[in-house]
């Protein structure tokens, strides 16, 4: 399965570091590190997927993958997290991808690793063949530690797509 052709350019945030310069920069005791919660990041990750021109609503979206995360997080371990929901506000299957340099200090990570890779997707509920063989692919992918470090050190977008294409 071709994954890069559900995943557009404008939807790869190569600087999720930002968010931490911006909890940081909103961080009344600039000793206490910067808050980075996995909502914030979660949210961070439906801005980007609401950009398609696949999603029906994008409140309701942003709000059904939150519920989704808030009961069962997919924080991997290993870096990785994969937010992912079905939803009645997308169209069709829909990704979007952080990467963060640093690495975010979310709180529930397995194996207590900063998050690095971000790979987030929602699809339409009534489509469980896509979204499965798309949740399958990214997973056997993520176990190739070749093809994650090739996703860290993208320096483009172009990158990203090509790695999630091939």
């Amino acid at each position: 399965m071709n994954l890069g052709r559900f995943l557009d350019e404008g939807r790869i945030d190569l600087d999720l570091d930002a968010l931490i310069r911006d909890a940081a920069a909103s961080d009344a005791d600039p000793d206490a590190g910067p808050p980075v919660s996995h909502e914030a990041l979660v949210r961070h990750m439906a801005t980007l997927l609401v950009t398609s021109d696949e999603v029906v609503n994008a409140t309701r979206l942003e709000n059904d993958l939150v519920l989704r995360e808030r009961r069962e997080a997919t924080l991997l371990g290993q870096g990785v997290a994969m937010p992912h929901v079905r939803t009645l506000q997308a169209r069709k299957l829909i990704i979007a991808v952080g990467i963060s340099h640093a690495g975010l200090a979310i709180p529930g990570t397995p194996d207590g690793e900063p998050v690095r890779l971000v790979i987030s997707f929602v699809g339409p509920t009534y489509d469980d063949k896509v979204y499965l063989l798309a949740y399958r692919r990214l997973g056997e992918r993520l176990q190739e530690e070749w093809w994650v470090q090739s996703m860290l050190e993208a320096e483009s977008p172009g990158e990203i797509v090509r790695a999630l294409s091939s």
